[in-house]
């Protein structure tokens, strides 16, 4: 695994996805800050994210639609949408106020959505013989910033105000400008990958899109409310802070895990077996009866169920092998917009029959999830890649 980093685009992606998706999570804990001094609503804050959330996901299938004419120089795209976010994030820390900080913060999401699909399809074609590990370790690094953000934001928020996020958007210039630089990957051509689409049935690719919506619905709810889960039961806001870093962090390790597991025994074992164990662990974590339980089990959840997202990116891919830009940002985007909506019709379930009974019914899509990755590929032979430019193929070592 270490070895796929040796490549100076690749590295830099991965570095990339770390800074981009830090500065994404860092929303929630900076509205919920200011919402006190700023008086803003409830219902601002949850505009505000709304907005925000979609703006970053509905854009990425059109951006990657425009960044495949440019072939394999898209990586150069990524790097110019690391600093509009940093520029935009420096925007939101010297904000003086609501209207000029909303605005910043929305363009923001749009650097994101033009990020996501062209930093996905460079990793993928920096080694396409390894396409489900580095495309792994690719989402281990995004979700690892997901996870850190948070804690970041609150320290330095904490400490220094507002003004006090600049240096992480500061972080991402470093990133953005190795990915400026890099030498341009040689473009795949249709015979380098796995033409999976011209042997794909509707049926299957019907049963991809469901299992896609069910799983990234059951990640984003486990998200959204296992804080509130707990803090129903009159835990402390420590203990289930933790709880949810748990599985965010065991989340970002399971992508590592499934995309070695679905190079070495196939896309179709390394995401059935993992959504049948996370029904067992997601209801242990939901019935957990003391602190510790629950911070182990919603770790094994986050494992378990997270850890799918980096295949079906990679499947995904595969089944529109020419137009890779287009291909990722198709599935990210509605990877993203069907957890928001699974998010929210979970939220006005609770409402109905209580929340705890409704995450408890979230869990249990695993099953279904774990009968539609039947129709995902089992292990099949390496793909011939066409190498990747010249200078790129050195590694970093001789440089």
């Amino acid at each position: 695994m270490v070895g796929l980093l040796r490549q100076r685009l690749y590295l830099a992606v991965v570095l990339g996805h770390a800074s981009v998706d830090t500065l994404n999570s860092l929303g929630p804990v900076l509205l919920a800050v200011l919402a006190g001094p700023w008086q803003l609503s409830n219902a601002q804050i949850g505009l505000a994210l709304t907005v925000y959330t979609f703006a970053g996901a509905l854009s990425q299938p059109v951006f990657g639609w425009l960044a495949d004419g440019l072939r394999g120089r898209m990586a150069r795209l990524a790097g110019v949408a690391m600093l509009w976010m940093a520029l935009c994030y420096l925007g939101v820390a010297f904000a003086p106020g609501w209207t000029v900080l909303l605005p910043c913060l929305w363009l923001a999401a749009l650097g994101s959505g033009l990020f996501h699909p062209v930093a996905t399809a460079s990793a993928g074609a920096a080694h396409p013989t390894r396409l489900a590990s580095a495309t792994a370790l690719f989402f281990f690094s995004g979700q690892a910033g997901l996870a850190l953000g948070p804690t970041l934001a609150g320290v330095l928020l904490g400490s220094f105000g507002l003004p006090g996020i600049a240096p992480l958007a500061g972080l991402a210039v470093l990133p953005a400008l190795l990915l400026l630089t890099a030498p341009p990957l040689a473009p795949l051509t249709p015979a380098g990958r796995r033409v999976a689409a011209a042997r794909a049935t509707l049926l299957a690719i019907a049963a991809f899109v469901a299992l896609v919506a069910l799983r990234s619905s059951i990640q984003a709810v486990y998200t959204a409310f296992l804080p509130k889960l707990f803090a129903d039961r009159g835990w402390e806001g420590a203990a289930f802070g933790a709880i949810t870093s748990a599985f965010l962090f065991a989340a970002a390790i399971g992508n590592l895990v499934a995309g070695l597991a679905a190079d070495r025994y196939g896309m179709r074992l390394a995401t059935l077996l993992p959504l049948l164990g996370s029904v067992p662990a997601g209801l242990l974590c939901l019935w957990a009866p003391s602190v510790p339980v629950a911070f182990v089990a919603s770790a094994l959840t986050g494992l378990l169920v997270g850890g799918q997202h980096s295949v079906l990116v990679a499947h995904a891919q595969r089944l529109i092998p020419v137009r890779q830009g287009l291909a990722a940002g198709l599935i990210l985007g509605f990877t993203f917009a069907s957890g928001g909506l699974g998010t929210w019709l979970t939220g006005v379930a609770a409402d109905q029959i209580g929340l705890a009974r409704a995450m408890q019914i979230v869990t249990l899509l695993s099953l279904p999830c774990a009968v539609l990755a039947l129709s995902l590929p089992g292990r099949e032979p390496a793909p011939e890649a066409t190498p990747v430019a010249e200078a790129e193929a050195v590694p970093l070592a001789s440089r």
